[in-house]
């Protein structure tokens, strides 16, 4: 029986913001000891949609964390791929790949629908590189119409 230790969200936001890559190592250490034993309710915590710094890092307590702990985060790690260049994009992919397609897919696929749905072509290509790095396919999709949405719009770029 693993045993989480509860923090208020102001502390997990704290330990959060210890883990920018720009602060000593021993601080982004000691945040990712304690963020590894939250309560998995506040997993979601980890990846703010502010706070590129830590995004890296927080990609790197997620899969330490394993799944089903991290499952509350995986929205926001699915939200990473909106750009391969941001910190912790390619990390997210690599811990998407770990989870397997059953696991990973349906929280991807929510993403193509919202760019889709967004018209943001740039965040659809970066999710269809996303896709062939994972080597998802169309028939993998719930919705076929957002897989070739998001081909023909990666394409348009080239």
């Amino acid at each position: 029986m693993t045993h989480f230790i509860e923090l208020e969200n102001e502390e997990i936001l704290y330990y959060v913001y210890n883990l920018n890559w720009l602060l000593p190592k021993e601080s982004q250490e000691a945040a990712i000891e304690i963020l590894l034993k939250i309560n998995p309710n506040k997993a979601d915590m980890i990846l703010p949609k502010y706070g590129k710094e830590c995004w890296e890092n927080g990609v790197y307590v997620l899969k330490k964390m394993g799944y089903p702990q991290n499952k509350k985060a995986l929205p926001n790690l699915a939200r990473l791929l909106q750009d391969r260049n941001w910190p912790g994009a390619l990390e997210a992919i690599e811990l998407f790949r770990e989870l397997g397609k059953e696991i990973s897919l349906p929280y991807i696929e929510k993403e193509c629908t919202e760019a889709m749905q967004q018209n943001d072509l740039d965040w659809l290509e970066h999710l269809y590189f996303a896709c062939l790095s994972l080597h998802y396919r169309e028939k993998d999709f719930s919705n076929k119409e957002v897989f070739v949405f998001m081909k023909e719009s990666s394409e348009s770029l080239d």
